[in-house]
């Protein structure tokens, strides 16, 4: 059955372009709103992805780096994902190491996983058009 779901996750027509590396739309709750964030947006911009987990040592170690990124880039759109994590985990993690881009939840990692997101951290850039232009473990040095 977890198969099947992964698989068919794979191939949504919601997340993949056919044959290309193109995020096509997706719609994911904001930590502690009553709204969600909904991709595409509606101005066209830069967006950047950073998929994290409270237990992930790497997470936080490049917090860092992906502030002073948001900091130089004003116009582009920074998310964080919080791939299976509570709340309640997600709020005591912000208390000790916060962040100044949205947090969203993951919480049965679907998402992440649909994107093929099995290890963590991971951070995407997707382009003003949907283009997955950058997806590696550690952020991009510039945008």
């Amino acid at each position: 059955m977890k198969v099947i779901l992964i698989f068919s996750l794979l191939l949504s027509p919601t997340l993949w372009a056919k044959g290309a590396k193109d995020l096509k739309s997706f719609s994911l709750p904001i930590y502690k709103e009553e709204k969600s964030f909904k991709y595409p947006m509606k101005e066209k911009k830069k967006l950047v992805i950073n998929f994290w987990a409270t237990w992930c040592t790497s997470c936080i170690q490049e917090i860092p780096i992906l502030e002073k990124l948001k900091k130089d880039h004003p116009k582009v759109e920074f998310v964080a994902v919080s791939a299976g994590d509570s709340p309640r985990k997600i709020k005591k993690f912000l208390k000790k190491h916060g962040f100044t881009y949205k947090v969203l939840m993951d919480k049965d990692k679907s998402f992440s996983k649909g994107l093929g997101i099995l290890n963590l951290p991971q951070t995407l850039v997707i382009d003003e058009s949907g283009k997955i232009i950058y997806q590696k473990d550690i952020p991009p040095t510039s945008l």
